[in-house]
């Protein structure tokens, strides 16, 4: 998915809205939890009556339109945050991975975090072309994840199934460990350093 920041709104325009019911929900743009009350209700053809539970909110943040239908929302909250000082190649991984748990695409969700800690491990070390647990262990026997997250590790490990011909399809939960999972080692080993280093430079 695209930054909001992609999608150009005119600050001279505005959307024709009317107020609705006030809804509060995480925008599936740019991340902000808002309570809007603009937009477009669904409207009842009978009784001439807007839906409590159906319509299309602004978000107050960034003025980008979301499609709310009782509890389901187009787009998606992106689970997981934003890392800063992310190398790009990775980082686009990292965010393509969230896009994908917005669109409840789980098993993507996964398949991309897999491919993001392979690539991460290489980057800080290990060797081409292992096995995902490999990397996995790699990671955690070189101290690029806390020492006090075995259980993590543990349950990151259980995604590298790699048998051919087995087609597994993963939960909202799966995709929310290894989300997290990739967060704190992005964190841990690029965003915080490079917090570390500016600090130290001023």
């Amino acid at each position: 998915m695209n930054s909001y920041r992609d999608y150009y709104i005119d600050i001279n325009s505005n959307w024709n809205v009317d107020e609705m019911p006030n809804k509060k929900y995480i925008c599936g743009y740019c991340g902000t939890l808002v309570s809007s009350v603009r937009g477009m209700s669904l409207m009842n053809i009978t009784s001439r009556e807007p839906s409590t539970n159906v319509g299309v909110y602004i978000c107050t943040n960034c003025n980008l339109p979301s499609f709310i239908s009782y509890d389901r929302q187009v787009p998606g909250n992106r689970f997981g945050a934003a890392v800063n000082n992310v190398p790009d190649e990775v980082n686009k991984v990292y965010e393509e991975a969230r896009s994908c748990y917005a669109a409840n695409a789980y098993t993507g969700t996964v398949l991309l975090c897999r491919k993001l800690l392979m690539h991460v491990a290489v980057d800080l070390g290990a060797k081409d072309n292992c096995k995902f647990v490999e990397y996995v262990n790699y990671l955690a026997d070189s101290h690029f994840v806390s020492v006090r997250s075995h259980e993590w590790v543990d349950q990151i490990r259980k995604y590298g199934n790699e048998a051919t011909h087995e087609i597994q399809v993963n939960t909202q939960q799966d995709a929310q460990k290894i989300i997290k999972f990739c967060e704190m080692i992005l964190k841990m080993n690029y965003e915080y350093p490079s917090e570390i280093n500016d600090s130290d430079n001023k």
